[in-house]
């Protein structure tokens, strides 16, 4: 096979920004970039574990983390070498396959996260779309029959409901279930159905929940919010009213999941068992990749195939052990 050579030009942005200030740079960014973000306040060229370096050279130290996602740091050595020893071996086989790697990290996760027997794992490439994922999740749960038919006797269940302060993404269905209105009103009208109730507050979750609900999305900790935990009995209190009217309980931590708060996920000492959990950011150390735990046998099977999907979910790698987090890649060709 024909090596091809890094070009010049590419390794010398790489390594050192060239000669190119960081106003040139941002110059080139608003000429070529959509400026959704606005204008970056750092040009980076360079990372090495919690430091980084901007195109003028100067250092700093990183405590964004990349919102969240660089659990490991910047360049860490276990996470570049197994890179490139798995892109070595296989990278995209498309979802028409599957892998080895891709079966142990589902395996690993439904372990980690302590999910019983007849649980399954949807990967995807964000927090976002694990959280789409989730939303037509709820969406099958309307009380219909495995058969598609519905007990004309029940109440079709089509309200979802999230908190105040809530951020969950921003593709459309996230969007509805996020609560901030700059965020969502240029984008209106959203998926209907999603109610958003005082965060924390137990009797209007309660009051909220009834036999109309498809779902419960909530954060265990908001992050958007400003670092706000929900308080001591809550996810308890909505495992309760969730189970009592059918409804589904969602966690989204995708910011807070995967060590983040000491323990795999931030509801692991809630002592609830959730219907599913969206994981993403800390799962793949600065790699795209999201997932959705479904946990039980009768939650997994409310999506079926040709339900949902996404042509990268089969290319995910994972090393032989899930810490450090970056779970994604494999040490080693077998």
């Amino acid at each position: 096979m024909n090596q091809i050579e890094t070009a010049p030009e590419l390794t010398e942005i790489v390594e050192t920004g060239g000669q190119t200030t960081g106003a040139q740079w941002l110059s080139r960014y608003s000429s070529s970039l959509l400026g959704v973000f606005g204008t970056p306040q750092r040009v980076l060229v360079r990372g090495a574990g919690c430091l980084v370096w901007d195109a003028d050279g100067k250092e700093y130290l990183d405590l964004l983390g990349g919102i969240a996602v660089n659990a490991l740091g910047h360049a860490h050595p276990f996470v570049t070498s197994v890179i490139s020893s798995q892109l070595a071996t296989l990278g995209h086989v498309s979802n028409f396959f599957t892998s080895p790697t891709q079966i142990a990290l589902a395996e690993k996760l439904l372990d980690i996260s302590k999910a019983p027997a007849g649980s399954k794992v949807f990967f995807a490439n964000s927090g976002t779309e694990a959280v789409e994922a989730a939303f037509k999740l709820a969406r099958r749960n309307t009380g219909a029959s495995a058969d598609g038919t519905t007990d004309n006797t029940a109440t079709p269940r089509t309200k979802i409901i999230a908190l105040e302060g809530a951020f969950h993404g921003r593709t459309m269905g996230a969007l509805a279930l996020t609560a901030k209105e700059a965020y969502r009103a240029p984008f209106a009208p959203l998926p209907a159905g999603v109610v958003h109730i005082p965060f924390g507050d137990v009797d209007a979750l309660r009051a909220a929940v009834d036999e109309t609900t498809a779902a419960v999305f909530l954060e265990p900790i908001q992050g958007e919010a400003g670092v706000r935990p929900l308080p001591a009995g809550y996810l308890k209190a909505a495992r309760e009213a969730t189970s009592a009217a059918g409804a589904l309980l969602i966690l989204d931590e995708v910011q807070t999941g995967i060590g983040r708060t000491g323990q795999w996920l931030a509801s692991g000492d809630a002592g609830i068992v959730p219907d599913a959990v969206t994981l993403a950011k800390g799962l793949g150390g600065g790699f795209p990749i999201g997932a959705l735990i479904t946990f039980g046998p009768e939650t997994s099977s409310l999506l079926s195939a040709g339900q949902h999907g996404t042509t990268l979910a089969a290319t995910r790698w994972r090393p032989p052990r899930l810490w450090p987090p970056c779970t994604c890649w494999r040490t080693s060709r077998s």
